[in-house]
């Protein structure tokens, strides 16, 4: 709503009157936030009226005149009005604690039946992951069903603000936010941050679609195949832009040649770089690849290092085409593009089809650019790798290696006892280690549960505090992995790398061969 009507050489009152209000909110939680703000607004103008009153009256009833050059006498003290003006506020101070403590709570406790969408936060852009797996940068909310939004930051404060929800909550990096909101109506609204967050700031916002149920079933089915439009498989390019929005790429990466925090796409493709140790490097898919899922081993120089968060448990396995799409659109954004820059699968619709050939394939980063991968790691993946191609079960910790990987692990722990940004795998299994709280404890079973699964309770002393994030939580335990076979299978991992394992510091199922 704007102030301006859009008359020329009119002034909209209404609007300008209404823009300064409180929005009317469309969910739940409107009528409570509604009340409250109505409460408060006016006991504030009650009391503004009631002071500027009077201070306005006593001005002119004992002004100074020629008749009056002498002030009279008062009195210097009055109990009854002195307890009338400190309870008075205390009660109604009191009554609006009651009324926000009991909203706050009311949104802090989403219903057991709730729809859960996991929200990531980054600059600067929203990202939304739903139940059946779809990613979109357009929050869709079912009307008139709650739903519970697990919020995530990948760097720094946001704010999640949908004003005409009439909800609002923190998000902090290293843990996961809670909250939940139930569209009343169908409408279209905007998200927007609310906490400063740096330069793109003012454009961190993304729409919100409340509609029907089944239409939103639909929605969310279509979202989660963005290989097709209407019905009919795109191009892998055109794939890859939707990423690039879905994902939060524009938020450091332009594809106009304009400086960002990160390199811009235009141009990259087939482009000779200068890394930030020096060395030139031409940017063939290897190095895209090694880029996108692993951007810590290979910097250009002129960028900040250890902004980008690593997709590679994002592109692997059967999303490996999500990876080609992106590849696929950062070469048709660039005139040097060439052969040894484009992905091994073809660019046309139903190329990522060819996907799944290839898997055995793909193209390995040079080793000048990409760090070695452990011994350790590597013979268990090997062994993996060594299976038919038919399904065929492994070993937990074999399972628990290819995780280790593909979960990212890798950027902050070693296995190979060497120092990273979290404690090493090796030899951590049924050692004892000192926490932040001073307190030594040994790395049993349950201590490794807890460190994967909620690292802010198990701070390891040396090791900073919050870079873990929380959301292991979703991926490994809770009801849709009732069995935490993923979570057993690291754990098992683990306790391979230890010459201490125990049956204290193992899982509580074998590490048999499992699917």
């Amino acid at each position: 709503m704007t102030m301006i009507s859009q008359i020329p050489g009119h002034l909209d009152f209404g609007s300008a009157v209404a823009s300064l209000w409180l929005p009317h909110g469309d969910s739940t939680f409107s009528p409570g936030v509604q009340f409250l703000w109505d409460f408060w607004y006016w006991i504030s103008v009650f009391f503004t009226v009631l002071i500027t009153g009077l201070m306005v009256f006593f001005a002119i009833r004992y002004r100074h005149t020629k008749d009056r050059t002498i002030a009279e006498d008062s009195p210097t003290h009055n109990n009854a009005l002195e307890m009338t003006w400190t309870v008075i506020p205390l009660i109604i101070v009191m009554v609006i604690f009651a009324l926000g403590f009991k909203g706050y709570m009311n949104m802090n406790t989403p219903p057991a039946n709730s729809y859960n969408i996991h929200v990531i936060a980054q600059k600067w852009s929203w990202t939304f992951v739903y139940e059946n797996g779809a990613i979109s940068n357009t929050l869709y909310l079912p009307v008139n069903k709650p739903v519970k939004l697990n919020m995530t930051s990948k760097d720094v404060l946001h704010g999640f603000w949908i004003p005409d929800l009439s909800i609002q909550r923190d998000v902090v990096p290293g843990r996961v936010m809670t909250t939940w909101v139930e569209a009343t109506h169908p409408g279209t609204y905007m998200l927007q941050c609310s906490e400063y967050c740096g330069n793109g700031h003012s454009e961190m916002r993304a729409p919100v679609v409340a509609e029907p149920y089944p239409k939103f079933q639909r929605q969310i089915i279509a979202a989660a195949n963005i290989f097709e439009e209407n019905g009919k498989t795109i191009p892998l390019a055109t794939v890859g832009k939707k990423l690039y929005v879905t994902l939060g790429c524009l938020g450091c990466h332009s594809v106009d040649g304009s400086k960002g925090t990160g390199p811009s796409w235009k141009n990259l493709a087939g482009s000779k770089e200068v890394l930030a140790n020096g060395q030139s490097a031409t940017v063939d898919y290897a190095f895209l690849k090694t880029m996108i899922m692993h951007p810590g081993r290979v910097l250009i120089k002129g960028f900040p290092a250890g902004v980008m968060p690593s997709y590679g448990s994002r592109f692997t396995g059967k999303n490996v085409k999500n990876l080609y799409a992106v590849v696929w659109y950062i070469n048709s954004l660039s005139k040097y593009a060439n052969k040894a820059s484009e992905p091994p699968v073809p660019n046309e619709p139903g190329g990522a089809a060819a996907s799944a050939s290839v898997l055995s394939t793909q193209s390995a980063a040079p080793a000048s650019a990409v760090a070695p991968i452990p011994a350790p790691v590597a013979s268990a993946v090997a062994t993996a790798a060594s299976a038919p191609a038919a399904p065929k079960p492994v070993p937990l910790h074999v399972l628990g290696a290819k995780l280790y990987q593909s979960l990212g692990c890798v950027g902050c722990h070693t296995v190979n006892g060497t120092p990273g940004v979290g404690p090493t795998w090796k030899n951590l299994a049924g050692y004892p280690q000192k926490l932040t709280s001073g307190k030594t404890v040994i790395a049993d079973y349950q201590f490794l549960r807890t460190m994967i699964l909620d690292p802010g309770k198990m701070d390891v002393a040396g090791a900073p505090a919050g870079v873990m994030p929380n959301m292991y939580k979703y991926q490994l335990s809770g009801k849709k992995h009732p069995h935490e076979t993923k979570l057993n299978a690291i754990i098992w991992y683990i306790n391979t790398l230890s010459n201490r394992s125990s049956k204290e510091t193992e899982p509580p199922v074998p590490d048999v061969a499992a699917k």
